[in-house]
């Protein structure tokens, strides 16, 4: 059952993200005060990317939900202290604490 489920959840979330993107974005470069200005459909979008970039650069195919919130929201703090820093950066710069 969990199977069937989780791929109408996956789909959706996909569509979502493409529709919430618009425009393209150099992720190397965004920086955390553009994100922070972005509205929060954006966001997700830019989070489930990354998340699914850095797990892919790790061969990880698995995913924790309540993990990857706890991280986006580690992120998210030290992006608010740190608005210059690029999303790359404060990723690189959470993992290490």
């Amino acid at each position: 059952m969990k199977r069937y489920f989780a791929l109408p959840i996956a789909v959706a979330t996909i569509g979502l993200a493409g529709q919430a993107m618009a425009k393209e974005l150099d992720m190397s470069k965004l920086t955390c005060k553009e994100v922070r200005a972005m509205k929060a459909g954006k966001v997700a979008a830019i989070a489930m990317w990354m998340n699914g970039y850095v797990h892919g650069k790790e061969g990880n195919t698995m995913v924790d939900g309540d993990k990857a919130e706890a991280n986006a929201a580690k992120v998210g703090a030290y992006c608010k202290k740190n608005e210059t820093a690029t999303l790359a950066d404060a990723i690189g710069a959470v993992s290490k604490m």
